[in-house]
């Protein structure tokens, strides 16, 4: 595994000689209830998990709150560090960097030196604003729909908070997402606390401490990593029979299998 993440650190360095710098002052601290169903054998059991977006005037920054709390929001230079291991089903964090029109996708591998990224442009929706309002908490919000990655979506913005953001990846209306989710209900974000900090926030990313990818190649080794964790990490320290070291792959494999209805279909 090393051999694989070291190539691709070169081939970023060799490509990408300028250090790619996010820094920003976060103004507003949203906090999400997300409910989803990532088994579609299992629509009945749905789980949920607090979701924080963070955003300045230039650059956002949406990740779990278990991430969030794990993580400090700064990470300079050749450093980052961890405080203790998060619980959560999303170890992705998402920026949005509105001058360049850009949106990254983060992950860094838990208790690994591996962090990898793929951009995405944020100019991805087509939305349909509606007429409909109604209230939520204190906001006054209006209706927009939208297709994405192959599930069709409600949300409810609102012009109180010109802000053009959203949860995970949705951005490009006038006003603030306080709420979004699928037409199947499987993936529903609800907007839980609003917060207009002061002071700012800073936030300041290194960008080049990720290697460049694709969304292809990042799925691929992050699942590389659920299932065999102990088999990508190989650690000569970890001391384990090949008979166990199949029964845990074995179970980790049908433990993915469920998670079968991801956010994106496509």
């Amino acid at each position: 595994m090393k051999e694989f993440f070291l190539f691709f650190l070169m081939s970023v360095i060799a490509s990408n000689g300028l250090a790619q710098k996010l820094n920003d002052k976060f103004e507003y601290k949203v906090t999400y209830k997300l409910t989803y169903k990532l088994d579609s054998t299992d629509l009945e059991e749905p789980k949920s998990e607090y979701m924080i977006l963070y955003t300045g005037e230039n650059l956002s920054k949406f990740s779990s709150r278990a991430k969030t709390l794990e993580n400090p929001v700064v990470v300079r230079g050749n450093r980052g560090h961890t405080s203790r291991a998060a619980l959560t089903q999303f170890h992705y964090e998402l920026l949005k960097e509105r001058t360049t029109g850009n949106m990254y996708y983060t992950l860094k591998i838990p208790k690994m030196d591996d962090r990898l990224y793929y951009p995405e442009a944020m100019d991805q929706f087509e939305w349909e604003i509606l007429p409909e309002t109604k209230k939520i908490k204190d906001y006054e919000v209006q209706k927009a729909t939208t297709a994405f990655a192959g599930r069709k979506y409600v949300a409810w913005f609102t012009p109180e908070v010109p802000i053009a953001e959203g949860p995970y990846k949705f951005n490009g209306l006038p006003g603030l997402i306080l709420e979004i989710a699928d037409t199947g209900g499987h993936w529903v974000f609800e907007l839980f606390g609003l917060e207009k900090l002061s002071p700012k926030l800073k936030y300041n990313l290194n960008l080049n401490q990720f290697v460049k990818t694709d969304r292809e190649q990042l799925e691929a080794l992050w699942y590389r990593y659920r299932r065999d964790p102990m088999g990508y990490a190989k650690n000569p320290n970890v001391k384990i029979s090949p008979e166990n070291h199949k029964k845990y792959v074995e179970a980790f494999t049908k433990m993915l299998e469920k998670e079968n209805n991801p956010i994106e279909l496509e």
